[in-house]
């Protein structure tokens, strides 16, 4: 069975790869679709309750189907679609041991994936698509989740479906330079069209959980309602087309060039954006009010959140959590910064980032003026950082303050980790640069 409409763009994670020469490449899953029939078109879709929950590096997707099989006895057969990007020649490869041949690339899956029907759990088996589909732009259908329901004469079934979505990326080098599209999840509302009628009853809840809610955009940003970081559209009796196709960017689109300046949206017509936000990324150097030590006489130092690597962090050296305990980031050059990245938590990997203590709540400080206080979000991130603005100034930032409050508790230790920082500079207008070719 093969998806009947195009495919659009959906989930991926943000690749920090550049390339020797020039290439590019999208990870992650592209697109998934509303639950949709696999050769059996009698039964009825009453309700579709969809909430979506923008997190930094992924969607959390939950789905309530409210589904009636008007004639007699029989067994839907449904699947959810995982689509992916085909990758390029350039695409990056895991180092290999000599004499090590490359394994097989594991099939991609929808993350969590779970569907109850009436309280009961259906295990849905990952197929394969065998069709080899591919859409515009190098994406295909790769694997499909289907389960099995059956339906007596006349019942009405209740399904719950959940599943983690990453945000699609598609990532662009030439040289030193780069560009990477918006982070965006698609959710194909016309895939219901192969069950009965239309879908009589529906609502959808977005909901900006740990992304800013100034940079989100809807596809139909006119059937949205909301504020606050929560949006809502509510319909019935919709009959759904390619149109309705639901697609959201969580920020604005981002591209690179030699000696760290980044353009942030605007019309993307040529090498060079019009109308971006230019900025920067500033240097320093950091002390702190405590290190972590090792039995083996190695140092989890300051000076880690500055190295842009994820494996490295700093550990504040106290013998309680690390609450009061705090990183001094001292800039090179004094400068205006409008925001602060921060990757929180040890990176390394996810058994490290759940073994040590995160941080909860920040309270920041520039210039040693009066601090405020910045929630961090409880989130292991690949790629990306948790991001927060400054206040706005004319003085120029010399030093920001970083001072652990409130921690989230790690399953083995009690060391509180940041594993990196970041500063950017907005700039006043747009740099002359002259992009690689």
């Amino acid at each position: 069975m093969r998806l009947l409409f195009p495919l659009c763009f959906c989930a991926c994670l943000i690749s920090s790869a550049v390339f020797a020469n020039g290439g590019g490449y999208g990870k992650g899953v592209v697109s998934t679709s509303a639950f949709q029939p696999i050769g059996v078109e009698q039964v009825e879709m009453l309700s579709e309750l969809l909430e979506i929950d923008l997190h930094i590096e992924y969607a959390d997707i939950r789905i309530e189907y409210v589904l009636h099989n008007p004639g007699k006895k029989v067994t839907v057969e449904c699947g959810f679609p995982a689509v992916i990007e085909e990758g390029g020649m350039f695409a990056p490869l895991p180092p290999l041991a000599p004499g090590e041949r490359p394994k097989p690339r594991e099939p991609k899956k929808l993350e969590g994936f779970s569907l109850l029907a009436d309280g009961k759990e259906i295990p849905a088996k990952v197929r394969e698509d065998q069709a080899g589909f591919s859409g515009n732009g190098g994406r295909q259908i790769e694997t499909w989740h289907v389960v099995k329901i059956p339906f007596a004469a006349g019942q009405t079934r209740h399904i719950k479906v959940h599943y983690r979505n990453p945000y699609h990326i598609s990532f662009r080098s030439v040289s030193d330079d780069w560009n990477q599209s918006a982070p965006s999840l698609t959710y194909a509302f016309s895939a219901a069209a192969l069950w009965s009628g239309p879908i009589k009853q529906g609502t959808v809840i977005v909901n900006a959980t740990s992304v800013d809610p100034a940079g989100v955009r809807f596809s139909h940003p006119k059937r949205f309602t909301g504020e606050n970081g929560t949006w809502k559209w509510s319909f019935t009796d919709l009959e759904p087309t390619l149109e309705d196709d639901l697609v959201i960017t969580t920020q604005p689109p981002l591209q690179g060039y030699h000696g760290g300046y980044v353009a942030e949206g605007g019309e993307w017509k040529g090498d060079i954006p019009k109308n971006a936000r230019w900025m920067r990324y500033v240097g320093f150097t950091a002390t702190a009010s405590s290190v972590l030590k090792e039995a083996d006489g190695s140092e989890h130092k300051a000076e880690n959140v500055a190295d842009w690597d994820r494996g490295t962090a700093w550990v504040e050296g106290q013998e309680s959590d690390g609450v009061g305990e705090s990183i001094t980031l001292t800039l090179k050059k004094p400068a205006k910064i409008s925001r602060v990245g921060i990757e929180n938590g040890y990176t390394k990997s996810r058994e490290l980032y759940a073994a040590n203590n995160r941080v909860m709540v920040l309270k920041v400080s520039v210039n040693d003026g009066k601090p405020f206080d910045v929630d961090v979000p409880d989130e292991f991130l690949e790629k990306e950082e948790f991001w927060f603005s400054l206040p706005k100034s004319s003085e120029l930032v010399k030093t920001i303050k970083l001072e652990i409050a409130a921690i989230y508790p790690g399953s083995t230790y009690h060391d509180t980790a940041i594993s990196s920082v970041r500063l950017i500079s907005p700039l006043d207008k747009a740099p002359k640069i002259q992009p690689a070719r």
